[in-house]
């Protein structure tokens, strides 16, 4: 991507600024450049170049029904049934009629995905999948696609650097128009004088949130420490609709160790042979699940939350040689914790992986906005439901970032002139740094303890106490021109929504699991709580 540098104060036009440069945003700006060459099309990194997002962390594969047992009518029944009731059938027919031609895709713009020794694609089979339906590139199937859609927009994408903290809206009728970022200048240039941060309006005839996750709201996550929920909390500010938000996908088989970042060993080891024992050295999924270590993830996560000595994966059976050639980047991050997966268990337990819920979209990938779009993980299609599938997040990123692009490309014509003189967020006060940083350690312990795998009315209720002190403490709900404050406002404004949502749905559904009401409520069947941020 070509880099330009903004300062503080600046003003740049594009016909479509995306937000988020993971694979949903990179799929989104690609394919608008292949379906019209002449546009302008900004993407906004909130990070580094490559140390943001989780695209690159994403293991185990992108489900597509590509194999000769496989078909999409098969791959939509599997999705449909781990969203255990609440999936969307037209949006998960969508997805698996149109991910083997993404897959395809990646492969022109240079992914490169293993092979066996007949050329066939060597799938891995994950959780919830009836038959081996994930494409991937050993364990490193994010970072192979990353790769290849960053170097496609080498040269055609712009790349700005920067911490959205707010969309500009307005107009009559009132719609999207851009984004205000919060930049750095000592970022930007360190070779310049230091200056303060400060606002730049990046201005889009259309808008497209491909922002990513929530990690960050919880103590321990796959994800990285910046999934701060950035877009859902932009959109929900506007006034956008969410939905889903109780919704928060937990990985059963995170490596125990201490910190926030968690190595993920990827379902695609499970697939492979490898199984999870208790502290007595025991299998336990079968009692659980017809498909014992691959059933659905909220299964397995609840499988081992109840064992009372902890769980351990166990792959010391599987040959050195095929961990080592399909299993890589996992066997090199449990050395590197002092632990070899071929010679012994290792233990693990759930952690932050997925956020299910989102900002809620058609399947044309438009918001309840005019002029905003959103694709990936930032957004919910219904093609998840309740519980998200192994393999789909990837595969969701692509095909509806592609129908992001194609229905931007449809309705740029139409769309209004951009508003004139939009007002910028108005900042607030400042609190000291370390206080910011004690207050997102109090939300991550409080999302965890109450809002995490397992939950009742109560753990809720002391949860939202807990976040509603955080934000008193926090000051003013606009934050102070400063990173981490914007994130703490995103965090502390999702971080509630996720409550609310759990403490209203009062049934056990997919990865939202309350331990006071366990299965399917009354009523509940096809119900999805939608939410507004104002």
């Amino acid at each position: 991507m070509l880099a330009r540098r903004i300062r503080a104060g600046d003003r740049r036009s594009y016909d479509v600024v995306v937000l988020g440069a993971g694979v949903a945003g990179l799929v989104t700006a690609l394919d608008l450049l292949d379906l019209a060459p002449g546009l302008s099309v900004a993407i906004i990194d909130k990070g580094a170049l490559g140390t943001s997002g989780s695209t690159a962390l994403a293991q185990g594969g992108l489900a597509a029904a590509v194999g000769p047992e496989d078909s999409p009518a098969r791959h939509t029944a599997d999705t449909l049934a781990v969203g255990d009731g609440l999936a969307d059938p037209r949006a998960a027919a969508v997805l698996a009629g149109e991910a083997p031609a993404r897959v395809q895709d990646l492969i022109a713009r240079g992914a490169v995905f293993d092979r066996d020794g007949s050329g066939a694609f060597a799938l891995a089979r994950e959780g919830g999948q009836a038959v081996a339906r994930s494409v991937r590139a050993a364990d490193a199937t994010g970072a192979a696609i990353f790769a290849a859609l960053r170097d496609q927009a080498t040269g055609r994408v712009e790349r700005l650097q920067g911490t959205a903290c707010a969309l500009a809206v307005g107009g009559r009728p009132e719609r999207v128009h851009g984004a205000w970022l919060l930049v750095d200048d000592r970022e930007a240039d360190a070779s310049g004088p230091a200056q303060e941060a400060g606002l730049v309006l990046v201005e889009g005839r259309a808008v497209v949130l491909a922002t990513g996750g929530c990690g960050g709201l919880y103590a321990a996550t796959t994800n990285r420490a910046d999934a701060t929920a950035d877009g859902v909390a932009l959109a929900g500010a506007a006034g956008a609709a969410l939905v889903d938000m109780e919704f928060v996908q937990f990985h059963p088989t995170g490596l125990r160790t201490e910190g926030m970042r968690r190595l993920l060993l990827t379902e695609a080891l499970r697939g492979a042979g490898a199984v999870l024992v208790d502290a007595h050295g025991q299998r336990f999924l079968p009692d659980y699940h017809q498909d014992a270590e691959l059933a659905p993830r909220h299964v397995v996560t609840r499988a081992i939350l109840e064992q009372p000595g902890g769980a351990w994966l166990d792959a010391s059976h599987l040959p050195p040689a095929t961990l080592a050639a399909d299993f890589p980047t996992v066997l090199a991050g449990a050395r590197a914790h002092g632990y070899d997966l071929t010679t012994q268990p290792v233990p693990v337990e759930p952690c932050q992986h997925y956020m299910v819920g989102g900002v809620a979209t058609d399947l044309w990938a438009r918001t309840s906005l005019p002029g905003l779009w959103a694709a990936g993980e930032v957004a919910s299609t219904g093609v998840h439901g309740a519980n998200r599938m192994a393999g789909n997040s990837l595969a969701q990123s692509c095909v509806f970032g592609h129908r992001a692009a194609r229905s931007v490309v449809r309705d740029l014509d139409a769309a209004l002139p951009r508003a004139p003189d939009p007002h910028p967020p108005a900042p607030g006060d400042a609190p000291a740094g370390d206080v910011v940083s004690a207050l997102r350690l109090e939300v991550r312990q409080a999302m965890t303890a109450g809002a995490g795998p397992l939950r009742t009315a109560g753990s809720l209720d002391v949860a939202a106490k807990a976040l509603g002190d955080a934000a008193a403490a926090a000051g003013p709900a606009t934050p102070a021109l400063r990173r981490d404050t914007v994130e703490l406002a995103h965090v502390l404004a999702v971080s509630r929504l996720i409550v609310r949502s759990a403490r209203l749905r009062t049934e056990s559904r997919g990865v939202h699991w309350r331990e006071d009401a366990p299965g399917h409520g009354r009523g509940w069947d096809g119900v999805r709580l939608q939410v507004r941020l104002i």
